[in-house]
């Protein structure tokens, strides 16, 4: 029998068919589940209530690649980079699947079709187009679900917000260098500038031109372990920290050819 309310037959709520004809949730937005989210879906599910996906357009979709290409260059063994990947979030308050920007997970084991369940070890938002009660909202129930690390990139000031749960965010500003993870760390790159972030080419310099002067760095060191040259440590971490492509070149050939560990350290020291 159909329960009654004063009165009046009540019913289930609508959150499946057609989403005009669907029911408001409790904050005004249009009812969804789960299956409303999918590979290509304009939709994302927050406790039961659909919020239509921002585009990653023009800034935004620059800064997603930048990030992504970074952190897929740095990621250590055993760490994989997402984007725009549905993370299932749902909780007694309702089923919610939300799409950070970029997602670095430390336990993926293989490639899914479906949401990604678990703790992302950073996950990204870039403010761009979003309303601000779009991003709070998601950022509030990244933290909720103790998400360790939360980036949020503000586009338009070129500023990145660092949010923990329990703590007070860090932003930092143009100028400064934001601390990388050490599950980050494959390359011994520990923090980067602001602008690597935002500036196609700022960025460049810690992906492939990073990659390429470690690797460079690393041969100098192998050449003058194979000559039997020994030169301080001191020496040792200045090169490897150098990603500058035309002293490296120059170490190289000194490497090559100095008489001893004290003619190679004098070379590095005038640059």
């Amino acid at each position: 029998m159909t329960a009654r309310t004063n009165g009046l037959p009540t019913r289930p709520p609508r959150n499946t068919g057609p989403i005009e004809l669907r029911d408001f949730g409790p904050t005004g937005r249009r009812l969804g589940t789960p299956d409303d989210c999918y590979d290509g879906s304009p939709w994302e599910l927050h406790r039961g209530e659909l919020i239509e996906q921002m585009g990653s357009k023009d800034i935004h979709g620059i800064v997603m690649a930048l990030l992504a290409a970074l952190f897929r260059t740095h990621a250590r063994e055993g760490f994989t980079v997402m984007t725009d990947v549905y993370c299932d979030l749902s909780d007694p308050g309702g089923p919610s699947l939300r799409a950070p920007d970029v997602v670095v997970v430390g336990d993926l084991s293989s490639p899914r079709n479906d949401a990604y369940r678990g703790t992302p070890l950073l996950a990204v938002e870039i403010r761009g187009t979003q309303s601000r009660r779009y991003l709070e909202e998601k950022v509030k129930l990244y933290l909720e679900h103790e998400w360790p690390w939360v980036w949020i990139a503000h586009a338009e000031r070129r500023e990145l917000e660092v949010v923990r749960p329990g703590t007070a965010s860090i932003t930092y500003r143009p100028g400064a260098e934001v601390p990388l993870l050490p599950e980050l760390g494959k390359h011994g790159l520990g923090a980067v500038p602001v602008a690597a972030l935002f500036e196609e080419r700022d960025a460049a310099r810690f992906t492939d031109e990073w990659v390429e002067a470690r690797t460079q760095a690393r041969a100098i060191l192998a050449v003058l372990s194979a000559r039997g040259l020994a030169v301080p440590e001191a020496v040792q971490a200045r090169v490897l920290a150098c990603d500058e492509p035309a002293a490296l070149e120059r170490w190289l050939a000194s490497a090559a050819t100095a008489a001893s560990g004290a003619v190679f350290a004098a070379a590095v020291d005038r640059g």
